[in-house]
């Protein structure tokens, strides 16, 4: 069964943590990342919300204690520490 890493952080510049974020699709891929799905907030814009799909939880939860991707919240200029959640997916619906 598939896991998704639900990460919501605040960023100080959206354009800089974009690039960051963009440059770690290789990393991503290499911890078992299938596909993601990236969220800002509507009434703050440096608010973000990171969807990724991962094989397996423990994929997930590997990534999130990765050398890379610390170096790359460094980098990305984060404000506040991330909030991390592994979870699985239990129902979808279409409305």
């Amino acid at each position: 069964m598939t896991a998704k890493l639900i990460v919501q952080l605040h960023v100080a510049d959206y354009d800089r943590f974009k690039s960051v974020f963009d440059d770690m699709r290789p990393v991503r891929k290499e911890h078992a990342a299938t596909a993601h799905r990236l969220h800002r907030g509507v009434d703050d814009p440096n608010r973000v919300v990171v969807v990724t799909e991962f094989a397996t939880a423990d994929d997930a939860r590997a990534f999130t204690r990765s050398a890379a991707l610390k170096e790359a919240q460094q980098r990305a200029g984060m404000d506040a520490p991330p909030d991390f959640l592994v979870c699985e997916e239990v129902e979808t619906d279409t409305y």
